[in-house]
């Protein structure tokens, strides 16, 4: 398994992770609130999400805390992946300002 990792767990990382066996992969942290409502935002590489057909499983790791941004970003891959990751773990402070991650639990 191949965890989701800041500037580790892009898709060209993930598919040489592939290469060596790893069987199950997570996007970087992905940010619900502008990912759901903007196109600009879910089309730029460095906003968590690219993948290709030998991406799979693939896991989509998002961040956010209102159920219903959290569910418009996951429909907008939905048909990419094959999973759904929400952030619970992330003890980072910007976690905390923003309100989601360990601040959630």
């Amino acid at each position: 398994v191949l965890a989701p990792m800041v500037g580790g767990s892009e898709l060209p990382f993930r598919m040489l992770a592939r290469r060596y066996g790893a069987q199950l992969c997570y996007t970087p942290m992905i940010y619900s609130g502008p990912f759901a409502t903007d196109e600009a935002y879910r089309a730029s590489a460095e906003n968590g999400f690219q993948t290709c057909p030998e991406d799979r499983p693939l896991v989509a790791h998002f961040c956010g805390n209102d159920p219903e941004t959290l569910l418009a970003a996951a429909r907008h891959v939905a048909e990419s992946v094959d999973a759904i990751d929400l952030n619970l773990g992330c003890p980072q402070r910007v976690a905390h300002a923003g309100h989601f991650g360990s601040y959630l639990l």
